[in-house]
C-alpha cells in the first residue's frame, strides 16, 4: 500500500451517514463498506485500464491498497475488528485496517516477472501480517539456531544482529509473522553463508550505476571497505535488500541517507535506491 493524500472530508463524511461521494467514487462497478465501528472506509474502485484499485481510509490516514489482478473484489463486509474482502468467485480475505494498511515490500515488476504472484501471496496472508509487535516471549518455543542463538519471537519484532562476512550484520524479515519466518529460515542461511560475495555484488552494482567516469581504479578496489553492509531485509517472497553505509563519507556523504541495494532470491542484484 502506498500514502495517498485525496480529500479526507470524502471519507469522514461517509463515517458521518452520508455516503454520496463515497458512492460516486465508486460507481457502478466499484464496491466499498463503511465500517463505523472500526472508523474506517474500504474503497474499491475499477481504473480505466479495468484493473481494480483500493483505497483504505482508516485512525492513521489514508492509503492504496494494491489488489491483485487474480482476485477481483465483488464484496466488502466487516465485523468488530476486520474487514472481509470477497472475490467473485466466492473466496474471502480479512484483516484489520492496520493489517491491509500494511505494505509488504516486493521486488518492482520491471525487475520482477513474478510480482503479481508475489503480491497475491501477501494479499491472501493479510490476517497473518504483524499488525504490531507481539509481547516478548509469544513465539519462544521457536528458537532458531539459524539466527545466532535468537529466538523467532526477537526478528518478528524488529531485527536481530547476526555475525555474516567478517561483521555484524542486522537481519529482519518484512511483514512476516512467526510461520512466514521459519519458513524463510533456511533460505536466510543460504544467504548468511554466501554474504561475502552478496555485499561485493552489491557494491559492484553501486558502482556501475553511480560513476561518472572521472573514478580511478584504485577508488574502485577501495569500495567494499569504504561501503559496508549493516542489514539484511528478506521479504516474504524470498528477494531481499542489502542496506549499506559509507563509513569513508566519500561516495554518500549525507549521513541521513543510506545506499540500499534489492536482489532476487537467486541473490543478483537488480536495482538500488536510497533509503532515509
Amino acid at each position: 500500500m502506498k500514502p495517498i493524500t485525496p480529500d479526507c472530508s470524502v471519507f469522514a463524511a461517509a463515517l458521518n451517514g452520508d455516503d454520496t461521494q463515497v458512492r460516486d467514487l465508486a460507481g457502478p462497478d466499484g464496491v466499498f463498506c463503511i465500517a463505523a465501528e472500526l472508523c474506517s472506509v474500504f474503497l474499491v474502485e475499477v481504473t480505466a485500464d479495468g484493473t481494480q484499485q483500493g483505497t483504505l481510509a482508516y485512525p492513521r490516514g489514508i492509503t492504496r491498497v494494491e489488489l491483485p489482478r487474480s482476485w477481483p473484489v465483488h464484496r466488502i463486509d466487516h465485523d468488530r475488528e476486520h474487514f472481509i474482502l470477497t472475490s467473485t468467485d466466492g473466496r474471502s480475505v480479512h484483516g484489520t485496517p492496520r493489517q491491509f494498511a500494511a505494505y509488504p515490500k516486493i521486488l518492482p515488476a520491471e525487475h520482477n516477472p513474478s510480482y503479481q504472484e508475489h503480491l497475491e501471496e501477501a494479499f491472501l496472508a493479510t490476517h497473518l501480517l504483524p499488525p504490531h509487535p507481539p509481547p516478548p516471549g509469544t513465539y519462544a518455543s521457536l528458537a532458531e539456531p539459524m539466527l545466532g542463538g535468537h529466538h523467532i519471537d526477537d526478528v518478528v519484532q524488529g531485527t536481530v544482529q547476526v555475525p555474516a562476512a567478517g561483521r555484524d550484520l542486522w537481519v529482519g524479515f518484512d511483514h512476516a509473522g512467526p510461520e512466514k519466518v521459519a519458513e524463510l529460515l533456511p533460505h536466510t542461511h543460504r544467504l548468511l553463508a554466501a554474504f561475502d560475495r552478496i555485499s561485493r555484488a552489491g557494491t559492484d552494482f553501486l558502482w556501475n550505476r553511480c560513476v561518472d567516469g572521472t573514478e580511478s581504479e584504485e577508488e574502485r578496489a577501495g569500495l567494499p571497505d569504504a561501503i559496508v553492509p549493516t542489514n539484511l531485509i528478506v521479504y516474504r517472497s524470498a528477494d531481499f535488500e542489502v542496506h549499506f553505509q559509507d563509513v569513508s563519507g566519500r561516495y554518500f556523504p549525507d549521513d541521513s541517507y543510506w545506499p540500499c541495494v534489492w536482489y532476487r532470491a537467486d541473490m543478483t542484484p537488480v536495482d538500488w535506491c536510497l533509503g532515509a
